[in-house]
């Protein structure tokens, strides 16, 4: 089901004045991916770019075209680990957070 055009402009203006949505977002892809759910991790973390509309700055820090790095996060993208951690660690720096894996010891 498609995103309605309300609730993506909710979601760019929270990401706007949120620094906190923002780093949850990116938080969230990075676990997504972690645990399986490739395809909707790449999508978050996609929405992350596009709602902080940090497009052009990652495009310039890994020297990639828009259309690469949309195509790579995109449902049908299969990126390798060399191409999404580069985009992911781009991702965590514009926030200013250091992603690392915390081992719950409960589970």
């Amino acid at each position: 089901m498609p995103l309605s055009r309300e609730f993506k402009e909710l979601v760019v203006a929270r990401a706007e004045n949120d620094p906190d949505f923002r780093k949850g977002l990116i938080v969230e892809a990075i676990n997504m991916i972690l645990d399986g759910e490739i395809t909707a991790g790449k999508l978050m973390l996609r929405d992350y770019i596009n709602a902080a509309g940090a497009m052009d700055d990652i495009c310039k820090k890994l020297g990639k075209h828009k259309p690469a790095i949309s195509r790579m996060l995109g449902p049908s993208g299969n990126p390798t680990l060399e191409s999404i951690v580069p985009v992911i660690k781009a991702c965590a720096e514009r926030e200013n957070i250091t992603p690392r894996i915390h081992i719950d010891q409960a589970a």
